[in-house]
């Protein structure tokens, strides 16, 4: 189920980090001046939830007729005695109060990604080999390190060993400071909750199931079941992206300029539960109950 809005597959991110590589041999100077900082370079649908249309599915109930079975069989236990439970008024005495209603309680779902490709500055401390006693690195003789020997490494020792002394026996390195780097990072995520934010296990491991939901519309729901209810959600789309955009979208921990700044929102959608509420009377009271619209199963409210 993905949303409709622009997003990349993994292939086309691949293709992605192989332009920006493949760029860096040539243009490297000219990425490096086109970057900026971590919020002037955001690309991505998730930087703009307003404009993100969730995709709805419900889940059609059985038919009433069956679900009316499941309410009749139940009624009797809603008057039931509080202390002797066993007391519990004739199944003729109890009656319907109104007709069943049908009610849709929302749940989301949102995933995406976030990636960025980013600059940073960064000192190397290179090991060479024992036999090596000058490095030149664009055009520059560079001093060489040791790590058993006060005396001076690289040419020196050359001059050292033509007199007959005896050489370093120490690790030699040299160093290249203020080197530039381009680097990746990447992270995903999803979120599932209910309509009041919450996280659902429960109902999330449900709508993992084989389920025949059917892509709709309100104004289709509406037409299809008159009279219909749609539970009340606290929870809007914006609420959701900014969770999801809690959760992984992080500036790298050391950068000097952001070349791209991705947050893709790969799934939008909101889940329509259906559960039938249904009345009845005994004696002047009034009781409810709520039955779940596909595994016919007493609702938990």
């Amino acid at each position: 189920m993905r949303v409709k809005a622009e997003n990349l597959s993994t292939d086309d991110r691949f293709e992605e980090i192989k332009r920006l590589l493949d760029s860096t041999i040539n243009e490297f100077q000219t990425l490096f001046e086109s970057a900026g900082g971590f919020e002037d370079s955001r690309v991505g649908n998730g930087w703009a939830p307003e404009k993100i249309n969730p995709e709805i599915y419900y889940l059609p109930p059985k038919p009433i007729a069956e679900l009316m079975k499941v309410a009749e069989s139940r009624k009797r236990s809603l008057f039931k005695h509080r202390v002797l439970s066993f007391i519990k008024p004739k199944d003729s005495d109890v009656h319907s109060a109104e007709r069943p209603r049908l009610k849709l309680i929302p749940f989301w779902r949102v995933k995406g990604y976030h990636e960025c490709f980013y600059f940073r500055g960064n000192d190397y401390k290179i090991d060479l080999p024992q036999d090596v006693i000058a490095v030149e690195v664009e055009g520059k003789i560079r001093d060489l390190l040791g790590t058993d020997s006060t005396d001076g490494q690289g040419i020196s020792n050359l001059a050292r060993r033509l007199l007959g002394k005896k050489e370093s026996t120490g690790t030699k390195s040299f160093r290249l400071n203020d080197v530039t780097e381009l680097a990746y990072m990447y992270d995903e995520g999803a979120i599932f909750v209910n309509a009041h934010g919450r996280e659902d296990l429960e109902a999330e491991a449900f709508f993992d199931r084989p389920l025949p939901m059917k892509k709709t519309t309100m104004e289709e729901l509406a037409l299809n079941y008159p009279g219909l209810e749609i539970a009340t959600d606290s929870m809007t789309k914006e609420d959701l992206i900014r969770k999801l955009h809690a959760l992984i979208v992080k500036p790298p921990t050391a950068f000097s300029k952001i070349l791209s700044n991705r947050f893709q929102v790969s799934e939008l959608v909101q889940f329509l539960m259906p559960v039938y509420s249904f009345a009845f009377e005994w004696h002047g009271q009034r009781k409810a109950l709520s039955v779940h619209g596909y595994t016919g199963g007493i609702f938990q409210t």
